[in-house]
C-alpha cells in the first residue's frame, strides 16, 4: 500500500504485524557461550580458573592461595582485579610470596557468599564508591566504616546529661 504525499513523496504503511515479521524471534540466552574475549578479558568455561570474588572463569593472572588444609592447599584463586580492588593487595607481588593466604583463610573474604555465612549484609559493587572516598580498597572502607560505627555507639553509650557534684 503506498499513498502519495503533497510532494511528490511515496510513503509506506507498514503494519505492526509485519514489523514483528522483520524483527523475528527475540534472542535466547545461549547457557554454553563457549570461550570469548569481552574487553580484554577471556571467558573460557574449559581452561579458565574461576576467583572467588567475582567468579568469573577466565583465563587472565590469578593467585592461588598456599594455605595448607586437611587434603592438601586451599583451591582458592583470586583475579589481579578483585585483589586489588576488593583488598587493596598486589596480585604480581603476591604470587611470589611462598606463603601467601587468600582472604578467606584470613577471615576478611568480603564476598557475598563469605558475608552471608558470617550473617552480614552482602556489599555489592563497592570499589568505585571506596576509591571515590578516598579509600585504598573496599575492604579499608568496611574496616574504617566498622570503627567509626563503633566509635559511634560507644559515644552515644554515655549519659546526655552530667549529673553536678
Amino acid at each position: 500500500m503506498s499513498k502519495k504525499g503533497t510532494g511528490g513523496e511515496e510513503s509506506v504503511v507498514v503494519s505492526a504485524q509485519t514489523r514483528k515479521a522483520k524483527r523475528g524471534p527475540p534472542r535466547k540466552r545461549n547457557p554454553c557461550p563457549g570461550i570469548r574475549c569481552v574487553a580484554g578479558r577471556i571467558y573460557d568455561p574449559k581452561n579458565g580458573k574461576t576467583c572467588h570474588q567475582c567468579r568469573q572463569k577466565t583465563t587472565d593472572f590469578m593467585v592461588a592461595c598456599r594455605q595448607p588444609r586437611k587434603k592438601g592447599l586451599c583451591p582458592i584463586h583470586f583475579c589481579h582485579k578483585c585483589l586489588s580492588n576488593r583488598y587493596g593487595e598486589d596480585a604480581k607481588d603476591k604470587a611470589k610470596e611462598a606463603g601467601w593466604t587468600c582472604p578467606k583463610c584470613r577471615g576478611i573474604c568480603n564476598c557475598s557468599l563469605c558475608r552471608k555465612k558470617k550473617g552480614e549484609t552482602p556489599t555489592g559493587i563497592l570499589a568505585h564508591a571506596a576509591k571515590a572516598l578516598g579509600h585504598s580498597s573496599v575492604h579499608d572502607l568496611l574496616i574504617k566504616r566498622s570503627e567509626m560505627v563503633a566509635a559511634a555507639q560507644t559515644l552515644s553509650s554515655f549519659p546526655k546529661k552530667i549529673k553536678k557534684v
